[in-house]
């Protein structure tokens, strides 16, 4: 009973609220439900409703009205604040078991933050935005700064960011360990301070982001400098493809290159089709650059309002030669939202390396759970 337990018991660490599978449900934009027009960090009024009265479910809440419950998704319930202010924390309690039933177990508080935004006019084009937290390993506890920026929205169709915040670049999963945000250096704690220019249409989205680095950082030989563009285009309702390009250089680490091609599809209902692929281009050891690739692709599908099924496929190989792996994890789980406030995540991954030659590693298998509670 354990074991099967422990098979449901699997998630990714994550970061913030930002799920692109949610164009199951036609929401192609993540300026619908965020005040970061790219996702992630806090949600906005309209998104907090959205979450309350369309996405998760109605355990305790059976008799209530999806109206009644979208008025009750403030930070007080139904309690009005200013209107020049919102407050927000977020709470994530990770366990882990790396090759079950043997493996030694882990669990630990992986996040813990503080957001605020503040308004400065009544339509809210003049936002700043804050967000404070801890960095989950205890032996590196401390406090620190995961976004501060100031956005400014020009028109209906143009907004800007200045501060610190997540670079722009492909699919912003809630699965910061992906190969698609781990090797591309948009990862949990990848911020960068800079400057990012957003034009938004229907059916069309346009994003350059100029950056210099994490300026909090104390060692300015590693902060990453450089710009990325992404481009996002509806060809039919509920499936946006896109682009993006992403080159940064350090005096420690050298130059980067990234380019990659997405798509998210919506099915029906709650379903949806992830998919990113891309090229990257790394420094090499002795001098000289290397190319690998990676690959992202996830399908979800609804179960129930509240309760989602997803399966994952993912690669990555650092560079294109022979006797270098090719890196590939497969998982499966479910991602639920049993009520307002509350989301529970569970997986199964396994994770392989395929060696040209003897000495093929063998396969390993984690299970890991979540829980995640947002007032």
């Amino acid at each position: 009973m354990s074991i099967i337990l422990g098979l449901l018991a699997v998630i990714f660490f994550q970061n913030a609220w930002a799920y692109p599978e949610f164009i199951g449900y036609n929401y192609a934009s993540c300026l619908t439900c965020h005040y970061n027009g790219h996702g992630n960090g806090a949600l906005s009024d309209y998104g907090r409703a959205l979450w309350a009265s369309e996405i998760a479910g109605k355990l305790f809440n059976s008799k209530k009205s999806d109206e009644a419950l979208g008025e009750s998704s403030g930070f007080l319930g139904k309690k009005k604040l200013p209107n020049w202010f919102r407050p927000g924390i977020k709470a994530r309690y990770f366990y882990s078991m790396p090759n079950p039933p043997s493996g030694t177990t882990r669990s630990m508080l992986m996040q813990m933050d503080v957001n605020s935004a503040f308004f400065f006019d009544k339509d809210q084009k003049y936002t700043a935005v804050v967000s404070y937290g801890t960095l989950p390993e205890p032996s590196t506890r401390k406090t620190i700064s995961r976004e501060h920026y100031f956005r400014w929205q020009l028109s209906d169709k143009i907004w800007q960011y200045f501060g610190k915040m997540d670079k722009v670049y492909g699919i912003r999963t809630v699965n910061h360990t992906a190969y698609s945000r781990a090797k591309t250096g948009i990862a949990q704690n990848d911020q960068s301070h800079g400057y990012i220019f957003h034009y938004v249409k229907e059916h069309l989205e346009g994003t350059f982001n100029y950056f210099i680095g994490d300026l909090t950082d104390d060692r300015p030989t590693f902060r990453q400098k450089g710009f990325s563009m992404m481009f996002e285009y509806d060809p039919v309702e509920a499936w946006r493809v896109g682009l993006s390009f992403l080159s940064s250089s350090s005096e420690a680490e050298g130059d980067r290159r990234r380019i990659g091609f997405h798509s998210k599809q919506g099915f029906g209902e709650g379903a949806s089709l992830l998919l990113e692929i891309g090229m990257i281009t790394d420094p090499k050891a002795g001098g000289g650059s290397k190319d690998g690739y990676y690959f992202f692709s996830q399908a979800t599908q609804r179960l129930a309002r509240g309760y989602h099924l997803f399966f994952s496929g993912q690669g990555y190989k650092d560079e294109f030669v022979g006797t270098r792996p090719n890196n590939i994890k497969a998982s499966f789980g479910l991602i639920m939202f049993p009520l307002h406030r509350y989301e529970l995540r569970v997986e199964a991954e396994n994770t392989r390396e395929l060696i040209n030659g003897p000495g093929v590693p063998e396969d390993e298998w984690s299970l890991l759970s979540q829980l995640h509670v947002s007032l």
